[in-house]
């Protein structure tokens, strides 16, 4: 059977064309598939894709007092880390019967406070954040509601919430370590401000944490940068390259973004990388494997961080009560042209 001309299919038309019971389909859209053999699931699966059948969200939410309705608040939508993380996100969410609505924050906590109120009205379900670090009012007041909360990286103190994403320690020590053991006698840390950010303190400490573990001379060569003035980064750029005249260096960025304002920098200088200056990034953009044969970067699971984040929501959406959880993924190295092993005379 197609989907019926000039009217709108409704469970009990997707009922009687699988042969099972409105019940069943119920429990199917509402995604309890424990409660259906896979026999009468696939049947539900077939009839609803025939038959075209779209679910009325809006009679399910108040039927269930749910919205259907989940939150993201992404701090960059242009970053390739929030890319895939959506893609993970939304996949899930789908999967499940909900909508997401994305908000992109630009990291500015005045335009974070306005998604959270515009979210606040729609009466979400649940929220994903990957936070500026600011508007911890807002936040209380989603806890006092009891809307579940998702962390996306970034912890924000003082407030006892679910949290998943990469374990920064790990991946930035496991960097540097590879790239003293390359032989490099110079590295620098190149962030963004870290202000309330906890990845970007995270990975600075790290950074210098392992520095100073190995006796390396580099852990003062942190530099902040400002992504959106090119004469700032130059600035910092130089002050590295006189410091550290004369010796083998590399430069650590602590995000994608930073690592193509430097690679445009570099490439504007015509400086050559590797002989130059070595270079490493986290987070693995697909054209950092076409750009000086292959930057070698620090890889996060992103869509992975994506899917746990939303699965997590969705268990504490259905009622599961538990301490705050932290999810930490391990980083994986992709070595590649720029950080060539460095031959000592």
């Amino acid at each position: 059977m197609n989907k019926r001309e000039g009217s709108k299919v409704t469970i009990y038309d997707v009922a009687r064309e699988a042969g099972v019971s409105k019940t069943s389909v119920s429990r199917y859209l509402g995604g309890r598939y424990d409660e259906l053999s896979d026999k009468t699931r696939k049947k539900i699966e077939l009839a609803i894709s025939q038959m075209e059948y779209r679910p009325n969200t809006m009679a399910r939410g108040l039927k269930s007092n749910k919205s259907y309705l989940i939150g993201i608040i992404v701090a960059d939508i242009n970053n390739p880390y929030t890319t895939a993380i959506l893609r993970g996100a939304e996949d899930i969410c789908s999967q499940n019967g909900y909508n997401l609505m994305i908000c992109n924050s630009d990291n500015n906590p005045e335009k974070e406070r306005g998604y959270f109120e515009m979210l606040l009205s729609h009466r979400i379900d649940g929220l994903i954040l990957h936070t500026t670090g600011g508007n911890h009012d807002m936040l209380i007041q989603l806890q006092e509601q009891k809307t579940p909360i998702i962390l996306l990286d970034r912890k924000v103190p003082d407030l006892d919430l679910d949290t998943v994403g990469l374990d920064n320690f790990q991946a930035t020590s496991k960097a540097v370590h590879f790239l003293i053991d390359q032989n490099y006698e110079r590295i620098a840390f190149f962030s963004e401000p870290a202000s309330r950010i906890s990845t970007r303190h995270e990975r600075r400490l790290s950074f210098q944490q392992t520095l100073i573990g190995r006796s390396h001379p580099s852990s003062n060569d942190v530099y902040e940068v400002n992504v959106d003035d090119l004469q700032d980064v130059e600035a910092k750029l130089q002050h590295f390259l006189e410091k550290s005249e004369g010796a083998s260096r590399a430069i650590l960025t602590a995000n994608s973004v930073v690592l193509l304002k430097l690679i445009l920098l570099l490439q504007e200088k015509k400086m050559s990388v590797p002989k130059d200056l070595a270079v490493m990034g986290f987070d693995n953009p697909d054209w950092s494997t076409v750009v000086y044969s292959g930057i070698s970067t620090i890889e996060q699971p992103t869509y992975q961080i994506g899917v746990a984040a939303m699965e997590m929501i969705l268990r504490r959406i259905d009622g599961q009560v538990s301490p705050a959880q932290t999810v930490a993924y391990q980083a994986k190295l992709n070595i590649r042209e720029t950080t060539p092993f460095i031959q000592k005379p």
